[in-house]
């Protein structure tokens, strides 16, 4: 009887941990299937990304069609986060400099969504303490919270939801890899520290 009830206690807490871990990205996908470690082909999804104005971390202004003509990769971030951005901005930075390491010219693109807290020097600040490479790069802000509620729904089929209950606001923990003609066409598990699924999908891609 104590050995069960020990056991159950290890079960609990492993639970407890792992919903933890999942912090601001426990419901995050709108009618998806649970992310694929090496991608998900969304070819046929029809996702597009919707017309957006934004600013950078330097204050320049960064619109969909700024995007246009080339393959970017997009996640969702944002500097308060409890939990699974200071895991997802690290494996950027990594797919970064593995892209930069192959010659693959791509375009990384970080959503706040708490453009209300995370103004550009917010974001600057935030991409420095990570060692962001701003020439490929950027964090995004200067849209309203309805906004980026909108380019999550329409564009990547993701919630973006304040949860004032746990401070923390639920948002895709997905890299999305976006084609030259704005076709969100990739996903990935941005949780999983691991570039070559997206660098080798690229590379063929790009031939």
């Amino acid at each position: 009887m104590i050995i069960l009830k020990r056991l159950v206690q290890v079960l609990i807490s492993i639970t407890i941990g792992l919903v933890l871990l999942s912090g601001c990205s426990w419901l995050y996908e709108i009618g998806s299937e649970p992310e694929a470690k090496n991608g998900n082909d969304l070819s046929a999804a029809e996702m597009e990304i919707i017309p957006f104005e934004a600013v950078n971390q330097h204050g320049d202004t960064v619109t969909d069609k700024d995007l246009e003509g080339d393959y970017w990769m997009a996640n969702m971030i944002f500097t308060r986060c409890p939990t699974v951005c200071n895991l997802m901005t690290p494996n950027m930075l990594n797919l970064q400099g593995k892209l930069q390491e192959e010659g693959l010219d791509v375009r990384l693109v970080s959503f706040t969504v708490d453009p209300e807290f995370d103004g550009p020097e917010q974001l600057k600040k935030y991409g420095d303490d990570y060692g962001a490479d701003y020439s490929s790069w950027d964090f995004l802000t200067g849209y309203t919270q309805e906004e980026i509620k909108e380019i999550g729904k329409e564009s990547f089929k993701s919630v973006v939801e304040k949860d004032p209950e746990n401070e923390d606001i639920i948002h895709a923990t997905t890299f999305f890899l976006i084609n030259p003609e704005g076709q969100v066409i990739r996903s990935y598990d941005g949780l999983e520290n691991d570039p070559e699924p997206i660098v080798n999908d690229l590379k063929q891609l790009m031939e």
